[in-house]
């Protein structure tokens, strides 16, 4: 290799002997170091007290914003967006935070009326990100659960058998209560779906033991297979998610390293092998030529992934003979071999300084004598840049030092003269230097209701004490299952899982022990899913930037003439009740303008006003620059059974015990428990058109309701409070929206939309309801009962059957009717507001009060977000053990700002008093 450089945002030297290929690897490394310096982009991890919640729960989190490439902070973005959506990728809630030197924390309460119980994932992100695509969002995902006395746990076993060549599915399901006593002799409704289509549906009795036996027949392949159990009288409820493992369905993937397969020339080939649920599966096998005749054999290391080595002939076809369980075997073809072409080979020793580099070529590429460039980026930064060619036969090897890549993994690219890729492949380089953090307990032990006081000491890998931000939860572990290997932690996050693509299996596995067996299995994984293909069309021809960053809450906007002219010099006040805000501003030559510098807005709702010269808001326009939402797309990841199905003991104890939390704050241990009373102000929704009169109505939201629904479309608000609202119509009706086979009707202002939109059909009428959302409205009622539809139907006879009508009442801020318009020159903002982190509460015990205090079943004993360690390394950290003993898991995250990271669980033990 006749060149190497280190690049890091420097000036570059390529030292060649042949001017033209010295001119095209400058080229490239200056595109592509341009890039990174002039549009960098950011990297975000985020760190959870626990990874499971229940309703009313309280998430706890704090985030890193770092620069990609060095890990520093963020200067780019002072706002973070942070979705929480729902199993259909639905978004539920939204949330935007500040972020202050790359670091931000806050709190998401879990608002029962919101999060019912199920799967959530969590999705956060800056506006710069964007430009970068979604692939560099975090992603976290997590489980609501919720026990009561209907609650019932399943415990299942599923046999698979084919019987006159069909699948048939032997289900085996014993149901429970909470406390593990048979849901005995009950009538159960069983159904069993496949996403959309229905397989089977019967009665059955549950056993004495609670136990269910059904078989029926499923499709050859059925990834959303699901049973539903419910009780004749629909009290009791659940669904059941039916995950088997054919081994005929199993799927492998043979990766030759590089890229391919070239006659002639030796091979490493990765392989990955996956089950039905999308998880590894362990194998074995042969690798036969076009005779039938075993070459070599193979076997997989961890979770289904392994390699093998290969002199690849010319002419031959390859097959794997894959044995899986049961003894049952599959053939698949290897990648076809290439009779031209370039293989690229590269040996990471653990134990060595530098990695042996092989290139391989076949001879008419040796004759050709052209250049190539060896292109090594880490972390998006090229730090190896090297022109070789194949003068000197068909191989060229050499050695390149690791300490010129960072720590993580390193991308290698060959790539032609011409700039054309040819084979890549991902390392790991580990120079061991993550911080190293330590915990000294004040005491060996600890009992109940005891004061923990705890030293932290944090260094780098040479023992020097390092000052830096950190965070740290500390959970109960007969509540809280904190599973190390598949949990992300900020180490596997950064320098592994978000540089790889699709779902990766146990990831605190590869960088927990530096052993041969799990380095090796590294290296498989980056062998097998670390095909990321990286395009660089992108370093030659840089998409454009169309997400601007965001330091802070900003209104912004621009003003034109009614002939959609931008108008310089017009006049644009800003104003807010609450708190009392007053600001103007003038607008440029493109008519814009941009506020900002706000005091602290819990709920901002700004008017803005523009005034052309005569002081008039006639003939004068004005739009508001708003935020979009990107699409929700869920990272692809093996399904995951509800918590009620084969469940796990610590998350059934965390689930009982959130139950007696709520129980314990409805009835306080020492008193009598009284009959609820509630007390209800009714809401009034001014102006409204309602025929029963303003806030008579089976469901009302009022303007404060609306504040808060934000720029939800009348649609969502139709779907979230209609009950059973769906556009699922009955065979015998037209395409509409039902809600429970009742026809919805809705009026603007006391007018139908039918009677403004003539004809109205269907995808109007949705239209209609999408386009226009909360903001633009200040009450809703929902008249679904007799009592209150009555009116409608003394006015409405010509409808017929009024009871086959739900009636909605929408009033507007105009309150013209369906025909909404903004006020020229005006506009009424509702941005996101900024959320605030909240102080975790942690209750302080004396000697005297331990034992009158109400009982703390606290399952997140302590989170503190902001943990800094001074010039020694050092920081402090006191709290308070609950009431149970237990051992406690103590999870301390965090870095030095300044490209150094790290992750370190301990235990600690609370005893009887």
């Amino acid at each position: 290799m006749t060149a190497a450089v280190l690049l890091v945002y420097s000036s570059v030297k390529v030292y060649s002997q042949e001017p033209g290929l010295k001119a095209g690897l400058l080229k490239i490394t200056a595109l592509s170091d341009s890039l990174n310096r002039i549009n960098p982009p950011e990297k975000l991890y985020l760190q959870f007290d626990k990874p499971y919640y229940a309703p009313g729960d309280t998430v706890w989190f704090k985030a890193w914003l770092f620069n990609a490439a060095a890990f520093t902070p963020s200067g780019k973005s002072g706002i973070l967006y942070v979705d929480i959506a729902n199993d259909s990728n639905k978004v539920v809630k939204q949330y935007k935070l500040p972020v202050v030197s790359g670091l931000s924390w806050g709190n998401i309460w879990l608002d029962e009326r919101e999060f019912s119980p199920g799967f959530y994932t969590i999705r956060a992100y800056t506006n710069w990100m964007r430009n970068f695509g979604g692939d560099g969002f975090f992603y976290k995902s997590f489980s609501v659960s919720s026990g009561n006395e209907n609650s019932l746990l399943v415990t299942t076993h599923f046999n698979n058998a084919i019987v006159d060549g069909k699948n048939m599915l032997g289900a085996k399901l014993l149901l429970t209560d909470l406390n593990k006593m048979p849901f005995s002799v009950k009538p159960m409704q069983l159904e069993v779906i496949d996403g959309s289509k229905h397989l089977y549906k019967q009665k059955l009795m549950t056993g004495v033991d609670g136990s269910l036996d059904l078989n029926f027949n499923i499709p050859s392949k059925s990834p959303g297979l699901e049973i539903i159990a419910e009780t004749v009288l629909k009290e009791n409820k659940v669904v059941i998610p039916v995950t088997i493992n054919r081994p005929e369905n199993a799927d492998v993937q043979f990766l030759p390293e590089g890229g391919n397969l070239v006659a002639g020339l030796p091979a490493r080939i990765g392989f990955k092998a996956v089950g039905e649920d999308g998880r590894g599966l362990d194998i074995s096998g042969v690798i036969m030529g076009n005779d039938q005749k075993q070459i070599t054999d193979f076997k997989s290391v961890h979770n289904g992934m392994g390699a093998f080595y290969l002199n690849v002939l010319p002419a031959e076809n390859y097959t794997a003979k894959v044995t899986l369980a049961g003894g049952i075997i599959k053939t698949f073809p290897l990648p076809a071999v290439k009779n031209s072409g370039t293989v690229f080979r590269v040996n990471n020793r653990p134990e060595k300084d530098s990695l042996e580099v092989f290139l391989y070529a076949t001879d008419d590429i040796v004759q050709k004598n052209s250049g190539y460039f060896l292109i090594g980026r880490a972390r998006g930064i090229v730090c190896y840049a090297a022109d070789v060619g194949f003068k000197k036969g068909n191989l060229i090897k050499g050695k390149i030092a690791k300490k010129l890549f960072p720590l993580g993994i390193l991308h290698f690219t060959l790539l032609a003269s011409d700039g054309q890729p040819l084979n890549e492949r991902l390392i790991f380089v580990d120079h061991h230097n993550n911080l190293n953090v330590q915990l000294n307990p004040d005491k060996p032990g600890y009992e109940q209701g005891d004061s923990v006081a705890l030293n932290i000491k944090v260094t780098d890998g040479g023992g020097t004490p390092v000052r830096g931000s950190f965070s740290m939860s500390v959970t109960d572990d007969a509540l809280v299952k904190q599973d190390t290997l598949n949990r992300e932690n900020m180490v596997t996050h950064l320098q592994l899982t978000s540089e790889l693509k699709g779902y990766v299996e146990e990831p605190g596995y590869y960088l927990s022990a530096q052993t041969n067996e799990r380095m090796q299995a590294l290296d498989n994984l980056l062998l097998t899913q670390g095909w990321i293909g990286y395009d660089w069309s992108k370093v030659f021809n840089p998409p454009g930037i169309i997400y601007q960053p965001e330091y802070e809450l900003t209104v912004s906007g621009h003003v034109s003439s009614v002939f959609n002219k931008p108008l310089k010099g017009t006049d644009v006040v800003l104003f807010s009740r609450s708190p009392m805000i007053l600001m103007d501003t003038i607008t440029d030559k493109m008519g814009r303008f941009a506020f900002k510098r706000f005091p602290r807005v819990d709920t901002p709702i700004f008017l803005v006003k523009a005034v052309n010269k005569n002081g008039k808001s006639f003939n004068v326009g004005i739009v508001i620059d708003q935020t979009t939402v990107p699409e929700f797309i869920k990272p692809v990841a093996p399904p995951v059974s509800p918590w009620y199905v084969n469940s796990d003991t610590t998350l059934l104890n965390y689930t009982k015990n959130n139950a007696s939390i709520k129980q314990q704050e409805i009835f306080v241990q020492g008193t009598h428990r009284l009959k609820e009373v509630r007390i209800t102000g009714k809401k009034i929704v001014k102006e409204s058109q309602n025929l029963n009169g303003p806030g008579n109505a089976d469901v009302v939201l009022d303007e404060k309701d609306l504040e808060k629904a934000g720029k939800k479309s009348f649609l969502t608000l139709l779907e979230e409070n209609v009950k059973g609202f769906s556009d699922q119509f009955p065979v015998t009706k037209p395409h509409w929206y039902y809600a429970h086979s009742k026809q919805v009707m809705v009026l603007v202002d006391g007018v139908f939309l039918a009677d403004v939109f003539q004809p109205l059909d269907f995808y109007t009428y949705k239209n209609y309801l999408e386009e226009h959302n909360a903001e633009d409205a200040k009450g809703v009622e929902v008249m679904e009962s007799p009592t209150f539809e009555a009116q409608y139907a003394r006015r409405l006879d010509s409808l017929g059957d009024i009871d086959a009508y739900v009636f909605v009442e929408i009033t507007t801020r105009g309150g013209h009717g369906p025909l909404i318009d903004n006020t020229p020159g005006m506009y009424l903002d509702k941005p996101m507001p900024i959320s605030y982190a909240k102080q975790f509460y942690k209750p302080k015990y004396t000697v005297k009060d331990t034992a009158g205090h109400l009982p703390d079943r606290r399952s997140t004993i302590d989170w503190e977000p902001n943990i800094i360690t001074g010039i020694n390394g050092m920081a402090k950290v006191v709290f308070y053990t609950a009431d149970k003993p237990s051992t406690y898991t103590i999870t301390i995250e965090g870095g030095d700002m300044n490209g150094n990271i790290g992750s370190k669980t301990f235990k600690i033990t609370v005893g009887r008093k």
